[in-house]
């Protein structure tokens, strides 16, 4: 497993965010960046994780990346970092999620990630899933979490970095979770007009950071 830290400040996670509102306890201004397996000839998950760092420079949002994940390493590692956002970039086929464990290209099940996340102390506000044919995962995730990104159809590396840099540029400007998957939808539709929209699940009114 890889995985290394990335920030440009700190914050409390319960320092105030906007107009005296306090942040719920549990809850830090963290992105936890879950990808499947980095080697060359695969998806180029390393480019998404750079988009998302480029565009929390100067937002005190910090990010954590791990890469090739275990099953059991999920719920410890949001205990341990209690983000507000929930990022997964990974191949999906039949049910399941493809991240590399122990050497191998094993997939995990929709149902066994969904009972990882729904175990954490403070479920994350935002799960943004990067993975192809995601919206089943979603609708299970969205039992548990306050609101969801997912998308209905396959999509490319270069148009998951193009929805990315400008979702999390727009998070981190104040904007909230549906405004930043509008702004999103609207950044895709120049340089990829045939890519389908993402779906948004559950709550979407409210601010991720």
């Amino acid at each position: 497993m890889s995985q290394h830290m990335t920030f440009s400040g700190t914050i409390s996670a319960h320092a105030t965010v906007d107009q005296g509102t306090i942040a719920p306890t549990g809850i830090s201004r963290r992105v936890l960046f879950l990808s499947g397996d980095p080697r060359p000839g695969r998806n180029d998950f390393g480019s998404e994780a750079a988009c998302v760092r480029q565009a929390l420079v100067g937002s005190f949002v910090q990010l954590i990346e791990m890469a090739s994940v275990q099953l059991a390493e999920i719920c410890p590692a949001l205990d341990q970092y209690s983000p507000a956002v929930l990022h997964i970039a990974a191949h999906s086929a039949f049910g399941g999620v493809h991240l590399t464990q122990e050497g191998s290209d094993l997939s995990i099940a929709y149902r066994d990630l969904c009972a990882q996340i729904a175990r954490v102390r403070s479920p994350p506000r935002l799960v943004i899933l990067n993975v192809c044919d995601s919206v089943a995962l979603a609708d299970q995730l969205a039992r548990t979490i306050a609101a969801v990104i997912s998308w209905p159809y396959a999509i490319s590396d270069a148009q998951a970095q193009v929805f990315t840099r400008q979702l999390y540029r727009s998070l981190t400007g104040q904007r909230s979770i549906a405004e930043s998957c509008k702004d999103s939808e609207a950044a895709l539709t120049g340089p990829h007009p045939d890519c389908p929209p993402p779906v948004l699940h559950g709550l979407a009114t409210s601010r991720a950071f």
